[in-house]
């Protein structure tokens, strides 16, 4: 479980680097209603709270599929390429 809760931290920067920039963290800090030391954390792999994570993907776009997994696509594109369902069997 640890090496899965890192990879969502890496995760969890990736999008923060490429939507808010190096120094944006305090700007999604506080789009996300958190202290910034607190995202850091998550950052970190400190297990992030069920609602954080929803206005992370509302916030962000990103794909909760590939928040957990890695596996592309990292953002929703309702046109392109929407997520893929995660109660669907693995290939």
């Amino acid at each position: 479980m640890t090496r899965q809760r890192d990879g969502l931290g890496r995760r969890l920067r990736q999008v923060r680097m490429e939507l808010y920039g190096e120094n944006g963290g305090p700007m999604l800090a506080e789009a996300l209603r958190l202290p910034f030391r607190t995202w850091i954390n998550y950052e970190l792999g400190v297990t992030v709270p069920a609602l954080v994570m929803l206005r992370f993907i509302e916030l962000t776009g990103a794909c909760p599929h590939w928040l957990l997994t890695g596996e592309p696509p990292r953002y929703r594109e309702l046109e392109r390429a929407p997520c893929p369902d995660p109660l669907a069997p693995s290939r």
